[in-house]
């Protein structure tokens, strides 16, 4: 089977590590930009947002203002940070990497991706395809590991936090999802009809075999 992972609050700890301290950096260029909102309202409004640039655009109407937010969140990854890995998600690669095709299809920006990929220990060679999807849907993304992979729709599994933007674009090719509950997945979680298994650990992924 192809199993196709999200990287972002679904491999690695990004909300918890990351997502506070591109809010702060954006945040305080919005404050010397002019701006005098409230960096609270931006939490509240992140936590239930698809991403931190969707707070941003939420929190702010001014565009000049809104501008240099969005530049600090495409700041360069801070050295000084350390970026967790979701727990057990080593040794469930390692597992699955076994018997199964990995494949990795992440949002954002590729070398900043793939820059958090490595900073967090995790080995890029564990993945036959790794794609950086920075359009709107997955959708495309998802399509191409297929044909790349030789992988019809009923032999793959996507596993994402998002609803939204991981499983919705895989249910659209008949793929088989899993809602991995973790950072914006505990709030991201519709719509459910495009869901099929929903995990709280990564590890519970070796229940889903038998059902996909």
């Amino acid at each position: 089977m192809l199993v196709i992972f999200d990287l972002d609050d679904t491999l690695i700890e990004t909300s918890k590590c990351l997502t506070p301290y591109y809010l702060e950096l954006a945040f305080s260029k919005m404050q010397q930009a002019g701006f005098e909102g409230d960096f609270n309202q931006l939490l509240t409004l992140n936590k239930r947002a698809l991403s931190a640039k969707n707070a941003l655009y939420e929190l702010c109407p001014e565009k000049k203002i809104l501008e240099r937010g969005l530049e600090a969140l495409s700041s360069p990854l801070p050295d000084e940070i350390s970026l967790e890995i979701v727990p057990g998600a080593l040794d469930v690669l390692e597992e699955l990497q076994k018997n199964h095709t990995l494949a990795l299809v992440t949002g954002g920006n590729a070398d900043f991706q793939w820059k958090k990929l490595k900073k967090a220990g995790i080995q890029p060679g564990q993945f036959s395809k790794l794609v950086a999807s920075d359009g709107p849907s997955k959708k495309l993304s998802y399509q191409t590991v297929l044909n790349e992979l030789k992988f019809d729709p009923n032999e793959t599994l996507v596993c994402g936090d998002r609803v939204p933007v991981d499983l919705s674009p895989a249910k659209e090719l008949n793929l088989f999802t899993v809602h991995f509950r973790n950072g914006r997945g505990l709030f991201q979680n519709e719509p459910k009809a495009d869901v099929d298994f929903s995990i709280d650990r990564l590890n519970q992924l070796h229940e889903v075999f038998e059902k996909a």
